[in-house]
């Protein structure tokens, strides 16, 4: 987590900025994540301004004109150059930005109120004291691709003014101790795959710009303004790299040889090729140690190809790393080679009965996608609100259960008992009786 300080004297300016275009037109669905009890009421229950900036700026800064009024002047203000005029409260609002590199994740408003609780804490501003002023506002990612917060506290409190003395080194201070204490958050340094899957940005820009204009058929009526808030939401909800990097390590997790890892990939909707090592053709690879990396190729349900090599989705998914966790032997040296050419050659599977396909050995991914799958199912039955509606999300969800017993290997006569279990559940054969099991 990265914190930026800064100081001023315009509490209202910072609020206007803070929700509004922003200077690239990068602010996004600006609103409050907390605030002490005495703001509060300024902002409705989305987190938008009830009052004009003004306003706001006036409530913020009341305790200042108090301290100032009784004549107490800043212990620590601005002075020099910067303040030719000798201007007292030039540095009364305290700013800091927090901010999660870009590709390390997107927190909840939950979550960043909690952090942003336990930073304020850390720094010696107590949040819970009422004699303490504080806002912090949200308004998506900044222009690099940064999930951030910004924090504006006022300094003068209820009993006299708060210590800022050495904030900067307090603030890094305080931040690595949250990484290493915080479960949302991780430290920087850390191998994680789900904050080393690395990018450009641009890259994942030209990504967002691509599905907002699939997305909206009136892309070109729209102003600039809302192009660019269109887009800034698709980069918020979706980072295909880091996507990919989890469903590869939870594959890489779950399997126990080489070969079983590329057939379980390949399930997963994705393409694996390998990278054989320079000099050696397709007709002399006959050793898995003749491959020295793989590509993941991604394809959304729109159409968008994202081709990632496994060093940029993390160093723990690198084919070395992962070669060190799963057993070597001749026949599994053997099964390897063989999946690499069928997914070379986008042929199905060589071995059609693997481990993957024993439901003992179904993995955390693999469940996730099975309920999702038989709760889309019921879904479909529960909305269907007459009987060719009700006949065609009965055949769908026949084929889903099909598509699952066929790629996870469950048992026939489960499906059918998973089937019964939903009907038995979503009453329909009393108002379509010709259609009861």
């Amino acid at each position: 987590m990265i914190p930026k300080i800064s100081r001023g004297s315009h509490p209202a300016g910072l609020v206007r900025y803070l929700f509004g275009p922003g200077r690239f037109n990068e602010h996004a669905d600006q609103h409050v994540v907390c605030a002490s009890g005495d703001l509060l009421d300024a902002f409705d229950f989305d987190g938008h301004p009830r009052e004009s900036y003004a306003q706001i700026g006036r409530r913020f800064d009341r305790r200042y004109v108090e301290r100032s009024a009784a004549g107490e002047p800043m212990p620590r203000d601005r002075r020099g150059s910067q303040n030719p005029e000798h201007r007292e409260g030039k540095d009364r609002v305290w700013h800091c930005s927090l901010s999660i590199k870009a590709g390390q994740g997107i927190h909840t408003d939950q979550e960043w109120e909690d952090i942003v609780r336990d930073y304020l804490t850390r720094m010696g501003m107590d949040p819970d004291d009422e004699g303490v002023t504080w806002l912090a506002v949200r308004h998506g990612l900044s222009r690099g691709g940064n999930d951030h917060v910004h924090v504006m506290v006022q300094l003068a409190s209820y009993d006299g003014w708060l210590d800022t003395w050495n904030d900067m080194k307090r603030a890094q201070r305080s931040c690595r101790a949250m990484e290493r204490e915080r479960p949302e958050l991780v430290q920087l340094a850390r191998s994680d795959t789900r904050q080393s899957a690395r990018y450009r940005w641009n890259q994942w820009r030209c990504w967002a710009e691509w599905k907002a204009r699939q997305d909206h058929a009136d892309w070109n009526t729209l102003s600039r303004r809302e192009r660019t808030q269109l887009i800034a939401g698709v980069a918020a909800e979706t980072m295909p790299r880091q996507h990919v990097a989890l469903i590869v390590e939870a594959c890489a997790a779950a399997s126990r040889s080489e070969d079983e890892f590329i057939r379980r990939v390949r399930r997963e909707g994705l393409m694996i090729d390998p990278f054989l090592r320079r000099g050696t053709g397709k007709d002399d690879f006959r050793n898995p140690n003749q491959v020295t990396g793989y590509r993941i190729t991604w394809r959304s349900m729109d159409g968008w190809v994202e081709r990632i090599g496994a060093k940029d989705l993390s160093d723990g998914l690198r084919l070395k790393a992962l070669r060190k966790t799963w057993m070597s032997d001749p026949r599994s040296d053997a099964l390897a080679v063989q999946e690499w050419r069928a997914s070379m050659e986008n042929r199905p599977p060589f071995l059609d009965d693997g481990r993957e396909r024993q439901p003992a050995a179904l993995s955390t991914r693999d469940l996730e996608r099975i309920i999702d799958e038989a709760f889309h199912v019921a879904l479909q039955l529960k909305s269907a609100d007459d009987p060719d509606a009700y006949r065609h999300a009965l055949k769908d969800g026949l084929h889903t259960f099909d598509m699952l017993q066929e790629r996870y290997g469950i048992e026939a006569s489960t499906c059918e008992e998973t089937i019964d279990g939903f009907l038995m559940q979503i009453p329909r054969t009393d108002r379509y009786p010709a259609l009861g099991r």
